[in-house]
């Protein structure tokens, strides 16, 4: 049945009072700064037992907000390659205690290294070369370890009497670590980098005990950077329940050449662990949680966010990766229902000029986005809650492919 149309006076009158929150909504945040702990920005909201920063969206083209499901007749523009060019060599699965390489068509590499006893490795605790492995666990041999046909080494420089997160340079002539250690009161956290052969230790930053009132947070070192820069981030302990997804709270940029700290998200802005990552090019975050469940992705020069419309089933969302241009963000939504969970894999364009597309759904499980192949195609780790068998996948960006390309879980890309 049609509704009835209203008087033109009450529709200029709504139109007029829509237009003055659209304006208002618009005001720009400037979260690329020098660190500093006087930034004052408001903490809004407590979300999956973490607070969260009211967004700023971007309604330019009203649609990506108004939008809640995708349009059926839209089609993503997309020209599948199937002699695509990737940055990457392959990449490495964890399985029954072995790392094992890959291409991503799925045929073996040769590479096939012991793992030590963890039965879990998260994003912050490996790194994968084409020779070798690094990775860091904290179980019955905690330790930072370097595998590769010679053997396992442990780099016994580095404290492991607490958990270790680590990140190794691209030219592998340098290591970031962080740990963090409950004192007889508080938690204090540090962030070192070294030579990898334990020489010439730096200290980047620390929180000391007694500091974090209200904000238990500790240091993930994230990547080095092609200039030699290191990206770092803090994210908050404590946190339990059903978690499928994991984030970072604030952001940092530290310059060895200089000894310098930029912020890129300061940690007062208390986005908790709702920060998913960052583009190549270091301009533009994506943020996966807020109070009303976006998905939005924020320019750092600008502090402008547009936010994406909320999809069926978009209990939680997470792992949102952006392609190597930074134009294409993909990201998983979760019914977060552990009795009958639901998750699916979803595409947009960061501009917001096209509404999310589902490209790939499992039911009775979970996906991790890993990373974009290329501009054309994601890697994700799927889950089975009832079976707790893991697999890899490779899917083009218009979901038209879907491909099983290795057992176990995806544990990082061969540069």
């Amino acid at each position: 049945m049609k509704k009835k149309k209203k008087t033109p006076y009450i529709f200029i009158i709504l139109i007029t009072i829509l237009l003055f929150i659209s304006v208002a909504c618009q005001l720009p945040l400037d979260n690329a700064s020098e660190k500093s702990p006087d930034t004052d920005l408001e903490a809004t909201i407590v979300a999956l037992q973490t607070q969260i920063v009211q967004p700023t969206i971007n309604n330019q083209n009203p649609t990506q907000v108004e939008t809640n499901t995708p349009t059926e007749t839209t089609q993503l523009p997309f020209e599948p390659d199937q002699s695509f060019i990737s940055q990457y060599q392959g990449f490495v699965a964890f399985q029954n205690g072995l790392f094992s390489a890959y291409d991503f068509d799925g045929i073996s590499l040769g590479m096939e290294l012991p793992a030590g006893t963890s039965t879990w490795y998260g994003d912050n605790e490996i790194n994968v070369f084409s020779d070798e492995i690094f990775y860091a666990e904290f179980s019955e041999n905690s330790g930072v370890f370097r595998v590769n046909a010679q053997g396992t080494m442990n780099l016994d420089f580095i404290d492991s009497q607490d958990p270790v997160s680590i990140a190794v340079s691209q030219d592998k002539q340098l290591i970031a670590w962080s740990t963090s250690h409950w004192g007889e009161s508080d938690l204090r956290t540090d962030i070192y980098y070294a030579n990898l052969d334990g020489s010439n230790t730096q200290l980047i930053d620390n929180i000391p005990e007694n500091v974090q009132a209200d904000l238990q947070l500790i240091f993930y070192p994230v990547k080095w950077t092609d200039d030699g820069r290191l990206i770092y981030a803090t994210g908050m302990t404590g946190i339990g329940g059903y978690m499928i997804f994991w984030g970072y709270n604030g952001l940092f940029i530290y310059n060895p050449l200089n000894n310098s700290i930029r912020t890129l998200v300061d940690d007062q802005e208390r986005l908790g662990i709702c920060l998913s990552s960052i583009s190549d090019d270091l301009t533009k975050i994506a943020i996966v949680c807020g109070s009303d469940n976006t998905v939005r992705v924020r320019t750092l020069s600008t502090g402008i966010e547009t936010a994406f419309p909320v999809m069926e089933d978009q209990v939680l969302a997470g792992s949102a990766r952006f392609s190597p241009s930074g134009e294409w963000l993909a990201y998983v939504i979760q019914r977060a229902d552990p009795m009958q969970e639901l998750g699916k894999v979803v595409v947009v364009p960061v501009d917001g000029s096209q509404p999310p597309r589902i490209v790939a759904t499992v039911e009775d499980g979970s996906f991790v986005a890993e990373g974009w192949v290329s501009e054309e195609y994601i890697i994700v780790t799927q889950s089975s809650m009832s079976s707790n068998q893991t697999v890899v996948l490779k899917i083009s960006r218009d979901g038209g492919e879907v491909t099983q390309i290795a057992n176990g879980k995806f544990m990082d890309f061969i540069p």
